[in-house]
């Protein structure tokens, strides 16, 4: 399982609901690095994708504790029991943690950081 995020220089990622930035090369890299894999993510990063929809081409799994979500497609686990469940059908290399704050912090210590340059 891999975390993947855009930070700044004082680690933040977004705000409000938003990146803090949108660099072209970045957003190439992370649709490179996650299409045909597995992203895992809260619902209001889900919300901020265009139309709030789940992204192509990918396995969107979306961790809330809204037990009535529906999550537009995406498949919607609401413990991390479930999601550990989930993501038992796949295999670890092809996962990819995409935030937001609540859904990094709780799932990091599973994680094994590797800065990408």
């Amino acid at each position: 399982m891999k975390l993947i995020a855009a930070a700044d220089k004082n680690w933040a990622i977004g705000k409000d609901g938003e990146l803090l930035v949108r660099i072209s090369e970045d957003m190439k890299n992370f649709s490179a690095m996650t299409t045909g894999n597995v992203i895992v993510m809260g619902r209001k990063t889900l919300e901020s994708f265009p139309g709030g929809k789940p992204l192509p081409n990918r396995v969107n799994i979306v961790l809330t504790h809204k037990k009535d979500y529906n999550g537009k497609g995406a498949i919607v686990v609401h413990s991390e029991e479930e999601l550990w469940e989930e993501l038992s059908k796949y295999d670890t290399e092809s996962i990819f943690v995409t935030g937001g704050e609540s859904i990094y912090l709780s799932l990091i210590h599973i994680s094994e950081p590797t800065r990408l340059d």
